[in-house]
Parts: C-alpha cells; structure tokens; sequence
C-alpha cells in the first residue's frame, strides 16, 4: 500500500539529498534521489516531483533556477505554476501616460512573465538560499516609466522656476530637451527608445536559464 510522506518528513528527505549533491539537473533526477532517500524507513513511499518542488520552495530549503519555454501566446496565470503561491500583477505607467499591465511575478518563487508569455519547461536544484530575482524585465521597464514621470515633473519645474524672469526662454528650452529626452524616436539613447529595447529584450543577467523549444519539444 502507497505511503505519503508528511511534509516534515519530506522537507527531511530533501534536506539530506541536498547535504550529497551540490546541484541536481532535473525535476526527475530530483524526485529519484529523494525517494531513495525516503524508502530507506519504507519502500511504500510515493511522492510526485511537483510536490517536493512545492515543498523545497515553501521551506526555503535550496534555489531553484528555471528554465523557460516561450511562447507566442498563453494567458498569464494567477497562481504560481512553480511553487503555487498567488502571482501579483505588475502594472506601468507608459511613457505617453497610460496604464499597462505588463506582466506577473510569483510572490514567493524566482517565477515571473513579462511582455512574452513563458511556461517553466526545467529546474535545477543547487544548494544555497533561495534565490529571488533582483530585477526582471517588467521591474526595468516599471522604473523607467517612473524615471519619465520625474523628468517631466523636473520639466515643469524649470518653466515655473524661470517664468517672469529674464531666463524665461532658456527655461522654455531646458524644459522641452527634457521632454524631448524622454520622447524622442530619432535618439536612441531617450527613455522611449531604451524602454522599447528593454521590452523586446531577454538579458542573461535577467534568466540566466532561458530557453526556446522547438516542435518536438526539445531544448534549442
């Protein structure tokens, strides 16, 4: 008859794989060793990898890095699928003033989605605090909203600072180089074009694990 570990016994189990193993490369290889490590007190014990995945998680027992498959169109889901803690929504500010919800991020996991929609495909398990991303892409295009909403406050600051002064034209000029900084197409070093960028990219330092599958589902 199957046995279920409790999730003290099973916190146990992984705790000492991860005592023999720096880091382990799969979910699968994951589930085997800590079952062997369970059915050392009794062979009946059955437990599902998303479970011990759950539990690692919750326990803040070891870091779990993930490894995306990306695509085209799925929707953003409201709880985690890595470690199923509730997602919160990232919300920006665009540049022209608008609200935009661009993306998710996991309030316990490393999980997060942006502008493309990505599904976990593989984890790897490593000894160490859990890690937990600094800065995600959303979080990047989020500050640099922030950034455009400042330099426009700082635009109109110069204008009422010179208004009725004899450099009142010089603030007119210092204020629309602000604006034109922060909306210009043709500079590529403006706040439009830099959060454009930054949108459309998928930096290293952001997931360091990313990955495309292709048709057959295997990794890129």
């Amino acid at each position: 008859m199957h046995r279920i570990p409790s999730d003290d016994r099973l916190e146990d189990a992984i705790r000492a794989v991860m005592k023999r193993n720096r880091q382990i490369l799969s979910q699968n290889a994951m589930r085997e060793l800590v079952l062997t490590e369970l059915r050392k007190e009794d062979e009946n014990y059955r437990v599902s990898g998303e479970r011990i995945r759950k539990v690692a998680v919750d326990r803040d027992i070891l870091r779990i890095e993930i490894e995306y498959n990306v695509y085209d169109e799925i929707s953003a889901p409201e709880i985690c699928p890595v470690c199923g803690f509730p997602m919160d929504v990232i919300n920006n500010s665009t540049l022209d003033g608008r609200d935009t919800d661009i993306g998710r991020k996991c309030t316990k996991c490393t999980y997060q989605i942006g502008l493309r929609k990505k599904t976990p495909g593989r984890y790897t398990f490593s000894k160490g605090r859990p890690s937990r991303p600094s800065v995600s892409i959303a979080d990047r295009v989020k500050l640099m909203g922030d950034a455009a909403e400042l330099m426009r406050k700082a635009a109109s600051m110069v204008e009422r600072a010179t208004k009725g002064t004899e450099h009142r034209k010089r603030g007119k000029r210092c204020s629309s180089d602000i604006v034109k900084k922060i909306t210009s197409k043709k500079d590529g070093n403006s706040l439009a074009n830099i959060s454009r960028d930054l949108e459309n990219s998928d930096p290293e330092w952001t997931e360091p694990l990313g990955s495309v599958k292709n048709s057959e589902g295997k990794d890129i």
